[in-house]
């Protein structure tokens, strides 16, 4: 028997906390667990999270799964626009490139094979924003499960991103003593 999306999911949550939760693994290594699960659970070709400090205009990549490096910086996609939705939260649906003027570098989309992305936007802490982006070959209209999936991924992402920052500032406050 086929398990659900909401069983699946469920499951992976509950996985990628235990990850965060155990402060064994590698940030780097914990962000990719979360792309490749995005990828993986939604059928898209891959993901990627970028993080955007304050700042700095740049979306930087900082896990990605399914995508090569030339189409990871193509930019593709319209940085300026992105940069303001992410900052005021709001969750991007891209559901056709050739028809979508947000993106930028469409000859790039169309050699990595991809139509369409869902972006989804955190909060990290008070000066440092992320995106989850969820690309696929073809046009897609995400389930509310998948969105809310996604935004679990996200804030489980960003609660990983801060616990690192908090064990380096722990073991440089900890050098300091010494």
């Amino acid at each position: 028997m086929a398990e659900s999306f909401l069983d699946l999911s469920f499951f992976a949550l509950s996985r990628v906390i235990d990850v965060i939760y155990s402060d064994e693994e590698d940030v780097s290594d914990t962000l990719y667990f979360i792309v490749s699960l995005a990828t993986e659970l939604t059928g898209a070709k891959g993901s990627t999270i970028r993080v955007l400090e304050h700042g700095t205009f740049n979306l930087k990549v900082v896990s990605a799964c399914g995508l090569s490096k030339r189409y990871l910086n193509s930019g593709a996609i319209d940085s300026g626009r992105s940069i303001t939705e992410i900052m005021q939260g709001d969750i991007i649906i891209i559901n056709d490139f050739e028809k979508d003027s947000r993106i930028e570098n469409l000859e790039a989309a169309k050699k990595e094979g991809l139509r369409s992305v869902i972006g989804i936007p955190f909060t990290v802490n008070e000066t440092t924003y992320a995106i989850l982006r969820i690309y696929f070959t073809s046009k897609k209209v995400p389930t509310h499960d998948e969105i809310q999936f996604l935004n679990s991924l996200g804030k489980l992402a960003c609660l990983a991103i801060e616990r690192a920052a908090m064990r380096e500032m722990r073991s440089d406050s900890e050098a300091g003593r010494e």
